[in-house]
């Protein structure tokens, strides 16, 4: 069974709630959703990039924001396709497809960023702008405008776990 984001999913998809990667407060936060794992979903749309993200459940319409969509693992058949600027801190993905266009897209290519490259999000900026890879065992920064433009596909799902507030 591979495990992917709701984040990664495509229009129309039908897919399943494996489990929750996020402390109490996302748990619950999605449970007063009325969503549970092991509930059959289908993804609807997603606003402005990383904005809300619209699923249908029991013929009714809910709605989340980006963070708290991208803690909910789903079952998958195949490892889901996305752009670069969409992947998860710790997550691992191959690129598929180089888009970028120019300059921008031989600077790229000769630092290693080529199709069947493993990749890993190392970090991303406060404000969002510029992400952090690792390529070829260096780190190379992005700007998001960048990343739009590179297609992969999720190898493997970082979890976070089962986060608690404190010291215990």
């Amino acid at each position: 069974m591979n495990l992917s984001r709701l984040t990664y999913c495509t229009t129309n998809q039908k897919v399943k709630i494996a489990e929750i990667d996020g402390g109490t407060g996302a748990v619950e936060n999605i449970k007063s959703l009325g969503l549970a794992v092991g509930d059959e979903i289908i993804y609807k749309s997603r606003k402005n990039g990383r904005g809300k993200i619209v699923v249908e459940s029991n013929n009714k319409e809910i709605s989340f924001g980006y963070e708290l969509a991208s803690k909910i693992l789903l079952e998958c058949s195949e490892n889901p396709n996305t752009t670069l600027n969409h992947v998860k801190v710790g997550d691992v993905a191959e690129v598929t497809k180089m888009g970028a266009k120019g300059d921008v897209r031989f600077r790229l290519l000769d630092m290693g960023l080529v199709k069947g490259v493993e990749i890993k999000i190392i970090r991303v900026a406060p404000l969002g702008d510029p992400i952090e890879i690792l390529i070829n065992s260096f780190n190379l920064s992005l700007r998001l405008e960048e990343a739009k433009n590179i297609e992969v596909k999720v190898l493997k799902i970082h979890k976070n776990g089962k986060k608690r507030w404190g010291m215990f």
